[in-house]
């Protein structure tokens, strides 16, 4: 009886408790559909090219705002294209940090020492005994739970992880703040005033965009040629 003890201490259920089994069973159902779905999201991210799909989408955005609108709705208009472009920016940071550390082990020993969150994290038995490409999954599943907007936990995760120092990341902070408006307020901010958005300011945020992006890729391709 002590294994199955230590079986229910150790997911701090009585031994007495008749449902412990149950419920057990049924929790490791729940766990492999999520691990499915898990790898499968993984899977999809390795297989895209970051770089070229976010410089894609911002020459789409570059020749969409260009589109002759009626004046009425040109505003609503801008404020979908601002809050595309930062989503697109945001999927790009996720997505070349999630990669580049599920594909190295230094890179994903550097999160769990540096990152708060995840060190806490308690893994089950089954969880450490897994095969590694199931580990990347599981850092992968964290990563992608992670808001890659919220720049004040992004900025240094890249610094202590990737050893990648943005520069001047004010027009980003500003970007996202106005982005909020646009998703939750259609563009109006808590006064009821409309936030400040032009072709001018898209076109600028776009520049802004390609240089970020040019400036990671510079940073991924250096630690690849050691």
């Amino acid at each position: 009886m002590s294994d199955y003890q230590d079986l229910c201490a150790m997911y701090g259920r009585s031994p007495s408790d008749p449902d412990f089994i149950d419920d057990l069973i049924d929790g490791f159902s729940r766990e492999t559909t999520l691990e499915q779905e898990d790898y499968e999201w993984y899977e999809e991210n390795e297989n895209r090219k970051h770089y070229q799909l976010l410089v894609d989408q911002l020459e789409s955005v570059d020749i969409i705002r260009e589109l002759d609108v009626p004046e009425q709705a040109r505003f609503s208009f801008l404020v979908m294209i601002h809050a595309h472009v930062v989503s697109t920016i945001e999927g790009y940071l996720a997505g070349v940090f999630i990669h580049q550390v599920c594909n190295s082990e230094e890179f994903t020993r550097k999160l769990v020492e540096s990152d708060p969150e995840f060190s806490k994290r308690k893994f089950t038995l089954r969880e450490i005994y897994q095969e590694k490409e199931t580990l990347k999954v599981t850092v992968a599943s964290y990563l992608k739970d992670l808001i890659f907007h919220d720049l004040k936990k992004i900025k240094p995760m890249y610094e202590a992880v990737l050893n990648h120092k943005f520069s001047d990341l004010s027009w980003l902070f500003k970007a996202v703040e106005i982005r909020h408006h646009c998703v939750h307020r259609a563009g109006y901010n808590k006064d009821g005033e409309k936030v400040e958005i032009s072709v001018e300011s898209i076109a600028d945020l776009l520049n802004h965009a390609n240089d970020l992006a040019g400036e990671i890729d510079s940073t991924v391709e250096t630690v690849h040629s050691y």
